[in-house]
């Protein structure tokens, strides 16, 4: 077995590919049950063809074909444009107020997202889409003025991009809706670490499903986000599983706050276990990221030995689930749908037995979004 794929070879005539023998062998191995040794010379000469494999389909690939300026230079003016036009729409807004933003206002909000897709700015037309579904709740209206504020500023900071440092001025085109390929991400450099996937959660938008899977570094107890995405009736990337660790090597996408990233290569699973932080310091952790991006949707939270509190914990708010840290600092936990607030208490409850737990979740101003959970004894549970 080749682990960094993982891959398979076995001389049984099984059609079944892994076959029982290469599962045998791993579980085996999952239970250190194999002994380090020398590799077989078979082996090494199976390892080496496929290397030899990777590398001509490699050099097989066709060349990228270097971009014509005269096309980024078009697209520049269109989003330069679009964003002209989204600054005046938003100065109109404002100043009509907010409470003429009515149900029968939706179209002209949707007509102004389309005419972001029309200047190729993608980032922008996904904001404002956003916007209108905050017309909810008591407290809508400062939600929403917070958001076209931060809106405001992204089309400020892109006025200005020529004035910001490169870092800042590559999430400021992230923002807007500029890509960076894939192949220019993983010629940078690239973070080495035993990798521990926390969380993952998969969300719809215009018929595309994304998949959005938290890691986290042992040594580094540096964050990522990987991405994938897969159209209606394709499967999701599932390499990263929730509880497994691994490795590797990530390349990070450029940004003042560099946080997406790609797995570069694999090099083996391995036992590690994260390190989580108090509520203390996932806030503080969260403070320091905004100050390089003010645009921010979440932030990856790993809190170590919380426990459900109680409604004599926080007697502000005893109608809210919080969860609370050995120093007594508590964070609010947030669900995104009626029945995953009935349901997953109850799951958190179970694999805590009211005893300290490990929880990874996405945290945000709304409150914690809890993603997967874990005890030394009852194992993981992911929500």
């Amino acid at each position: 077995m080749d682990l960094s794929e993982p891959a398979f070879r076995c001389s049984c005539p099984s059609r079944k590919f892994p076959c029982k023998h290469a599962l045998a062998l791993l579980l085996l191995w999952s239970d250190g049950a194999v002994r380090p040794g020398d590799r077989p010379r078979w082996a090494a000469e199976w390892l080496d063809q496929r290397r030899e494999r990777a590398a001509q389909a490699r050099r097989k690939e066709p060349a990228a074909r270097a971009p014509d300026p005269r096309t980024a230079q078009r697209r520049e003016q269109r989003v330069d444009d679009g964003v002209a036009e989204l600054s005046v729409w938003l100065r109109d807004r404002i100043g009509q107020g907010l409470a003429r933003h009515d149900d029968a206002d939706h179209g002209a909000w949707d007509d102004v997202a389309r005419r972001m897709v029309d200047q190729q700015a993608p980032g922008l037309a996904n904001t404002v889409k956003g916007l209108y579904s905050l017309r909810y709740g008591d407290d809508w209206p400062g939600r929403m003025l917070a958001e076209l504020g931060l809106l405001a500023l992204l089309l400020r900071a892109y006025r200005r991009r020529a004035e910001l440092p490169e870092p800042l001025r590559a999430t400021v085109r992230s923002r807007v809706g500029f890509t960076v390929p894939q192949e220019e991400v993983l010629r940078g450099e690239r973070v080495r670490d035993e990798w521990y996937v926390t969380g993952s959660r998969d969300a719809e938008q215009d018929q595309i499903t994304t998949r959005r899977v938290w890691l986290r570094g042992r040594r580094t107890g540096r964050s990522a986000l990987v991405l994938s995405f897969a159209a209606p009736g394709r499967p999701l990337d599932a390499s990263l599983v929730v509880g497994t660790a691994f490795d590797g090597e990530l390349a990070f996408y450029p940004g003042a706050q560099p946080l997406r990233a790609i797995v570069a290569e694999r090099h083996g699973p391995v036992p590690a276990v994260p390190q989580g932080t108090t509520v203390g310091g996932l806030l503080q952790e969260y403070a320091d990221a905004l100050t390089r991006d003010p645009w921010l949707e979440s932030w990856p939270a790993l809190l170590q030995d919380v426990r459900l509190a109680t409604p004599r914990d926080v007697p502000v708010r005893p109608d809210t689930l919080h969860v609370m840290d050995p120093h007594g600092d508590t964070l609010p936990l947030r669900f995104p749908s009626v029945e995953e607030s009935r349901r997953d208490p109850w799951r958190l409850l179970a694999v805590s037995g009211g005893a300290p737990f490990t929880l990874a979740g996405e945290w945000s101003p709304g409150g914690l979004r809890p993603l997967s959970a874990w005890h030394s004894q009852e194992g993981l549970v992911v929500l």
